[in-house]
């Protein structure tokens, strides 16, 4: 009759000892998985919110300090090259980055409403999936509606720079509008590419890191819904 190896029974005690103390990891319900999603949900909205209150409130005390002080970003001798008619126009137009501010706070508070309201997974994925559509496209919508206001001003800002900035006495008028307009539709393609790469970098880095985080609240929904 074999003998049993007291050894062996320590070394099996031991593993059922170590079995037992394994913590148990906590399993969570489709209701509670929903609910901690829902909440990040909310989180991420709520924080885009506060971003477009943010700009607004800077967008404004720009467009304030401008106008009751006088004063301008750019030297007297800048603005007068340009020319200070078309200088002005651009400032006013520059005012309507307020009206953007105000209509993505809108768009903002009004999701997050309805996000806040939703008490179903469906309802969720649906308001998740419209928000960051509605998003995306007004911002794009945005930034091209801006490029193009702005084109035909730094088309002439361009123009009057090349025309102001030197003696141009061995041109002639044909050569010198020729060439004017060439810097002004280069000046023009430059700072539009430059308005883009902006906008791309702010809302890409801003905006970007709460539409992704609602991108994976997304999947997270799809999955607990299969």
């Amino acid at each position: 009759m074999n003998e049993i190896d007291p050894h062996k029974n320590d070394e099996l005690d031991d593993l059922k000892s170590l079995w037992k103390d394994q913590p148990v990891e906590k399993s969570y319900g489709k209701d509670e998985i929903f609910k901690m999603i829902h909440r990040k949900s909310i989180n991420s909205v709520q924080w885009l919110f506060i971003i477009t209150i943010i700009e607004l409130i800077l967008g404004l005390g720009i467009s304030l300090w401008t106008i009751f002080s006088g004063q301008h970003f750019y030297s007297d001798d800048t603005i007068k090259m340009v020319g200070e008619g078309v200088f002005k126009r651009m400032e006013n137009l520059s005012h309507l980055g307020l009206l953007g501010s105000i209509m993505l706070m809108g768009i903002m508070f009004y999701f997050y409403r309805i996000i806040s309201s939703s008490l179903s997974v469906q309802s969720l994925m649906s308001t998740i999936l419209k928000f960051r559509k509605t998003v995306t496209w007004f911002i794009i919508i945005w930034v091209l509606f801006t490029v193009v206001i702005f084109t035909p001003i730094l088309i002439e800002m361009g123009y009057n720079s090349y025309i102001n900035a030197s003696d141009h006495s061995d041109q002639t008028l044909e050569q010198l509008n020729q060439n004017a307009n060439q810097v002004g539709y280069i000046m023009a393609l430059i700072n539009a590419v430059l308005i883009i790469l902006f906008f791309a970098l702010y809302y890409g880095l801003i905006y970007g890191i709460f539409l992704r985080r609602l991108g994976k609240n997304l999947k997270d929904l799809k999955n607990i819904e299969d």
